[in-house]
Order: C-alpha cells, then sequence, then structure tokens
C-alpha cells in the first residue's frame, strides 16, 4: 500500500461543483409544483369532456332494438291497447274537472 487507510487530505469544505443551492432547489420544486396544477387544471376539464362525448357516441346514441321494441309496446298499451281499452289521454281527461 502507498498510503495509509482513511483519509488522506482534508475535505474539501464548499465544493461548488456538487453544492445544491436552496433558493434554486424552492424555485424548481415550487414552479414544478405549479406547473403540474395548471397542467391538471386545463387537461381535467378537457379529459372529462372527451370521456363525455364517448359515453353519448358509445352508449347514447348506440341503436339499442330491445329498447325500441319494449317502447313501442309502452306505447300501443298506452293508447288503448290495454284490458280496459281506455287510451291515457282518455283517462287524463276523465280525471279532470
Amino acid at each position: 500500500m502507498d498510503h495509509a487507510p482513511g483519509a488522506t487530505h482534508e475535505a474539501v469544505p464548499l465544493d461548488p461543483e456538487n453544492d445544491i443551492d436552496a433558493k434554486s432547489a424552492v424555485r424548481w420544486v415550487v414552479g414544478g409544483a405549479i406547473a403540474l396544477f395548471v397542467s391538471l387544471w386545463l387537461m381535467v376539464p378537457i379529459f372529462i369532456q372527451v370521456q363525455d362525448r364517448e359515453i353519448q357516441k358509445k352508449v347514447n346514441l348506440a341503436p339499442n332494438q330491445r329498447f325500441d321494441e319494449i317502447y313501442a309496446g309502452e306505447k300501443q298499451f298506452l293508447d288503448g291497447d290495454n284490458p280496459t281499452k281506455k287510451s291515457i289521454q282518455s283517462v287524463v281527461d276523465s280525471l279532470r274537472r
């Protein structure tokens, strides 16, 4: 061995190449947090609108044959194709004064 084990030189009290500047670090953290929240503030409403349009397109506007069949049957029932042979309009009219 050429030297004794352990530290063979004095520790440098300030190492400007590897020091963390507190002001710069705080600015980056605060700036990053602000940028994150601003981007979320802008992107969340856009995401919700896109999601609502996809739901509208895929769920609400999708052809639904079963619904159409039930709706047609209920309409016939309310129009007079029922055991009493009365339409909903005639029942409502009879209940009015």
